[in-house]
């Protein structure tokens, strides 16, 4: 009789091939562990230098200020720009102003190719047929032959009769058009 009652821990602890008891694996472990704890403090003692940066040392080493937003970046970005620099950025059309900042950007192809006009439909008159009448009728007389032939070739089920196929129920609808006709 096999025992299943055990708990997760008793499996995770069980060491069927005695790899934990081995000397050099214990020190690959603990090498590896001291390593994790070194990485742990070099970050602690880095966030204890950011924290005691002035707040103008942090704006020239990269920091963002949680309370300044992009708005007021932007805004104090445009007061200190010259009016001529400021007149050709807003002339400019490689130039976008966003709310995150001003960037220089390329236009992609599509853009250009949008831009030029070659694609456009002003000189085209499309006249868009109308279905014929004749189509309509014909359609609809086709889905009642359809019908009737279903019924015909099909159980009450809706199963396919011994010996018949999709492609008999079509042959007779196209037998009963004709009739109709």
């Amino acid at each position: 009789m096999v025992d299943y009652s055990f708990d997760r821990d008793d499996f995770f602890d069980r060491d069927p091939r005695g790899l934990f008891d081995r000397p050099d694996i214990r020190q690959d472990m603990r090498d590896r562990e001291q390593e994790i704890r070194d990485l742990r403090a070099a970050d602690e003692l880095q966030r204890r230098a950011d924290r005691r940066m002035t707040p103008e040392e942090r704006r020239l080493a990269g920091f963002q200020d949680p309370n300044d937003d992009d708005m007021s970046r932007l805004k104090r970005s445009l007061e200190q720009m010259p009016i001529e620099e400021m007149v050709e950025l807003i002339n400019n059309p490689q130039v976008m102003v966003t709310s995150r900042g001003i960037s220089s950007r390329r236009p992609s192809g599509r853009d250009v190719i949008r831009r030029s006009g070659q694609f456009t439909m002003q000189g085209f008159d499309l006249n868009v047929k109308k279905p014929r009448k004749k189509n309509k009728k014909h359609c609809k007389n086709l889905s009642q032959c359809l019908r009737q032939a279903n019924a015909e070739l099909r159980t009450k089920k809706g199963a396919l009769r011994k010996g018949k196929t999709q492609a008999d129920i079509m042959r007779r609808a196209q037998r009963l058009l004709r009739k109709m006709k």
